[in-house]
């Protein structure tokens, strides 16, 4: 009967611990007692996967935080620095702490043990963000993006493919985007003035500075609900900082094909080719128009060189990941000087 009642295990456990433990047992002829043994720690198992771990507090992917913040730094840097752009840079840390933690909860289909980090998130969230979004209502501008790019994110975790292609490129376009937004709010005054409607919008010299921030930082009457000049005033969408975006999402995506090339996707010729022709490319875009700039044919080189060696050195010696997301690390560094400097 001891024997009968962990033979059941195998449907109310893990598949890996139930069949180690079944194994065990079968091979070693143990007696009751043990049987016994085995079944109160193998209980303890279950209960230990339903506690919150130290590890759930925090990403397993220090690579991620790298290409999550860089987009926003650069808006701050790009729009200027001041008390707004500040404010939501250290917003958006705290909603990337909300997303993974959440992200996981998904993953796990609602399991307890995602519950607290995520919840302790999402009251920060609520304490650092509410006060920024009272006084500055025109963030919700750029909330039917975000919605639908949280809902994708969600089902990918769901579904748990995060780490396909499409997930990875909803997480690509949630960061990049940051640097539109965050330099939108920034204090450089052609940021009000570089994205002209009309004739009394043409140059900055003509432009009222003062209204056109005020404008950024307010949604409109409802009286201009439909009015789409209104809900996107000058300045909200700053052509330096729709750049970056476009600069980021690129290379933020190049890198991602360079990771599947070296670790899920490791010896597929397919892959490799698409990381080849991605990068090539991108320096195709650096080097051909008229006004090109040499940082940005200097970073698309290095970041090609790069595709192109790793997966050739991994045909004879295999890399850890933690090298792997380390260089991709440098890499994201070098893309963001060079695209600060291009700018």
């Amino acid at each position: 009967m001891e024997f009968a009642r962990v033979a059941l295990m195998p449907f109310v456990l893990p598949r890996g611990i139930a069949a180690r433990r079944l194994f065990d047992c079968r091979n070693a002829g143990l007696t009751s007692f043990l049987l016994r043994t085995i079944r109160c720690d193998i209980m303890t198992d279950m209960t230990s996967r339903r506690k919150t771990l130290k590890r759930d507090w925090f990403d397993n992917q220090p690579g991620a935080w790298v290409m999550v913040m860089l987009p926003a730094v650069a808006g701050f840097f790009i729009g200027g620095p001041n008390l707004d752009t500040l404010w939501l840079l250290a917003t958006w840390a705290v909603c990337y702490c909300v997303q993974f933690s959440a992200a996981h909860w998904f993953k796990a289909h609602f399991s307890r043990r995602y519950l607290p980090p995520m919840l302790t998130y999402a009251v920060a969230l609520i304490v650092i963000g509410l006060p920024f979004l009272i006084t500055h209502t025109g963030i919700l501008r750029w909330a039917p993006l975000y919605i639908v790019l949280v809902a994708l994110s969600m089902l990918s975790s769901w579904l748990r493919k995060e780490r396909s292609l499409w997930g990875n490129a909803v997480s690509v376009i949630a960061a990049s985007a940051m640097a539109t937004v965050i330099a939108s709010f920034g204090s450089t005054v052609e940021t009000a003035c570089v994205m002209p409607i009309n004739a009394a919008h043409a140059s900055c010299a003509a432009a009222d500075v003062t209204a056109a921030r005020t404008a950024i930082r307010n949604m409109p009457d409802l009286s201009q609900i439909f009015d789409l000049h209104a809900w996107w005033p000058a300045g909200s969408l700053p052509v330096s900082g729709l750049i970056a975006t476009v600069l980021f999402a690129l290379t933020q995506y190049g890198s991602v094909l360079v990771v599947k090339t070296m670790i899920r996707e490791r010896g597929k010729c397919s892959y490799v080719a698409a990381s080849w022709v991605w990068h090539v490319a991108l320096l195709l875009l650096a080097a051909v128009p008229s006004g090109r700039s040499p940082y940005l044919i200097a970073m698309t080189v290095l970041l090609l060189a790069r595709a192109v060696a790793l997966p050739v050195v991994t045909r004879r010696t295999t890399l850890k990941p933690v090298v792997t997301g380390i260089t991709e690390a440098f890499a994201s560094f070098i893309a963001f000087g060079c695209i600060i400097a291009a700018i």
